[in-house]
């Protein structure tokens, strides 16, 4: 059975603006919901002032982000020094990358800047350290992300966003293919060898097979094909009549002389 590539193509597309209309409607919810949990003001594990240093436990499987706000447009510095507990060894952090971008949750709003990445090497007592001339704020991201991806409005806002999109995806396809079959043109194809209760010749075939126009007007009559199977009657119309055989012939012979010997006493 082929294919209905247009009617999956209404559906996939019915279906995918069904989706995407979910994704913008809950947009606003979703938005509401992550602010609290991405606003380093109130999802932190420390915050620290110029000059100040304090102690939390942190998890080597999480990794956490030290963050300044951008004062004037200038880029901030990190200046801090993160250390066990017990003060021996300090952990370096690496620089941000293009995956840590700045954080501004209104349009007024103070820009967060990444400044310094840790993970530590295991779980423990760490002690931060603010050397900078500004506030200082250590996010634990890990934590955040999943605090942000198991609430109910921002997974259905990103599924049906996501799932739109592929779906659209979908019926663009098989837009494209019930495209293409239509501007193809049809095939011409032979339903039959018989047209008009004759026979179709070898080179008939083959003109029809190619699309030219058989005139049927034209051709040559066919000879009638003799029944395979005849009748009695036909039987007897077409077999040859048997010459008289040479007995009955001898009683012809011998009834004459018996009526010449009656005949002459």
């Amino acid at each position: 059975m082929s294919l209905d590539y247009r009617r999956i193509a209404m559906w996939t597309s019915g279906i995918s603006c069904v989706l995407l209309l979910i994704a913008i409607a809950t947009a606003g919810s979703a938005m509401s919901a992550m602010t609290p949990m991405l606003d380093p003001e109130q999802e932190n594990v420390m915050r620290l002032d110029a000059g100040e240093s304090e102690g939390a436990k942190l998890i080597d499987t999480h990794y956490y982000v030290a963050l300044r706000v951008v004062t004037d447009g200038e880029d901030p510095t990190s200046d801090l020094r993160l250390v066990s507990g017990d003060g021996e060894n300090e952990i370096e952090g690496s620089a941000p990358t293009g995956l840590h971008v700045d954080r501004q949750l209104s349009a007024d709003g103070p820009i967060y800047r990444p400044v310094r990445i840790f993970i530590v090497p295991e779980t423990g007592d760490y002690t931060l350290h603010n050397e900078g001339n500004s506030q200082l704020w250590l996010v634990d991201d890990y934590a955040n992300e999943i605090q942000v991806f198991t609430n109910p409005v921002v997974l259905a806002m990103f599924g049906s966003c996501c799932l739109g999109l592929i779906v659209g995806i979908v019926a663009i396809v098989f837009g494209i293919l019930t495209w293409r079959n239509r501007t193809q043109p049809d095939s011409k194809k032979v339903s039959g060898i018989v047209i008009d209760g004759r026979v179709m010749t070898t080179d008939e075939l083959y003109r029809a097979q190619r699309g030219d126009t058989i005139d049927s007007s034209n051709a040559a009559p066919q000879p009638s094909v003799p029944d395979p199977f005849l009748s009695e009657q036909s039987v007897s119309e077409t077999r040859p009549a048997a010459p008289p055989s040479s007995g009955a012939e001898s009683a012809d012979s011998e009834a004459s002389e018996d009526w010449r010997g009656w005949d002459e006493g």
